[in-house]
């Protein structure tokens, strides 16, 4: 069987997503609606499948899971049929994050952990089903960040694997191993992770909108054909081999629904890429409004097809270049 996708994700986590209006800190706070707490599987690579898989995309999910956690989370991908799971189990636990949104205040408050600690046999088993796994697709994405005692070129060899054998490539992620598979390996499609307004790419550190030119034209350099860096919270900054952008969002967004909007975008180049030519800044523009029309609902949502082609026209286009 083929698959449109295989998604990697290395250190995936159970989401707890928490509505608390008016949230602070030192308080007593009960959720008496259930609809404003969900569990979730996690990951920026299992995200971009589960909401690829609401339109239709079926996907190879792997990376590694353990303890009752990683039981949790395989449960819960394998409950949905456009998803296929081949994670490799580790002595320690999956990690949790957990998310409190509050939608008067318009914030997020994020309490991610670090992850388990993989051994080298556990990396190498990995590597040899990520070896065997990747013939049944043309698409790789690799996202997110790495556990305890994944190497640090371990994004780099992943791709290295990918492109000898011809797949295009899709990567999301920001720190060390995120450079590294930049400069040695680079990704067809980069989105670059930038949850983070004191991130550092490529060790330059991101302020003005020259800096997010300058850096995204050196990933192109380095042999990408889609750049993407998010500028000021609803604004993406996307270059190509024709030409810079700065997409804009129209209206208001509140930035308590902005939770997996990047992996939206992301979920939304795939599939432009699946059903369409080969045009990468059409792809952008497809990323941007799946973004758009995943920001309307709390949670890791992508909205259906026909939301997504009307907020196509919910963002403005300013040419850099």
């Amino acid at each position: 069987m083929k698959y449109d996708l295989l998604s990697v994700t290395m250190n995936p986590s159970l989401d707890r997503e928490v509505v608390v209006d008016n949230f602070k800190t030192d308080q007593l706070f009960r959720i008496n609606n259930p609809s404003n707490s969900v569990m979730d599987p996690g990951g920026k690579g299992i995200n971009v499948s589960l909401m690829l898989s609401t339109l239709g995309i079926n996907s190879i999910s792997t990376g590694f899971l353990g303890g009752f956690i990683g039981k949790v989370i395989q449960k819960g991908l394998s409950s949905v049929n456009e998803i296929t799971t081949n994670f490799v189990y580790t002595r320690e636990s999956t990690r949790e994050n957990i998310e409190i949104l509050d939608t008067l205040n318009n914030t997020i408050t994020e309490i991610n952990s670090m992850g388990p600690f993989i051994t080298e046999e556990d990396y190498d088993h990995f590597l040899k089903r990520y070896r065997s796994t990747i013939s049944l697709t043309e698409n790789v994405l690799i996202s997110g960040s790495i556990p305890p005692g994944v190497p640090i070129n371990s994004y780099s060899k992943l791709l290295e694997i990918a492109k000898s054998e011809n797949k295009r490539t899709f990567l999301e992620a920001i720190g060390p191993h995120f450079d590294q598979a930049i400069r040695e390996n680079c990704a067809d499609v980069v989105r670059v992770d930038l949850r983070k307004r004191t991130s550092r790419v490529l060790g330059s550190k991101l302020e003005k909108i020259e800096d997010f030119i300058e850096t995204g034209k050196e990933i192109l350099n380095y042999g990408a054909k889609l750049v993407i860096m998010s500028f000021h919270i609803v604004g993406d900054v996307v270059i190509t081999n024709d030409g810079i952008w700065l997409f804009t969002v129209k209206e208001e967004i509140d930035n308590s629904h902005l939770l997996g909007t990047g992996d939206a975008f992301m979920a939304g180049i795939i599939y432009y890429l699946l059903k369409n030519e080969l045009n990468y800044f059409e792809a952008a523009k497809y990323g941007m409004a799946s973004a758009i029309s995943s920001a309307r609902y709390i949670g890791k949502i992508l909205g259906n097809e026909d939301e997504v082609k009307n907020d196509l026209g919910k963002f403005e286009i300013k040419r850099l270049d």
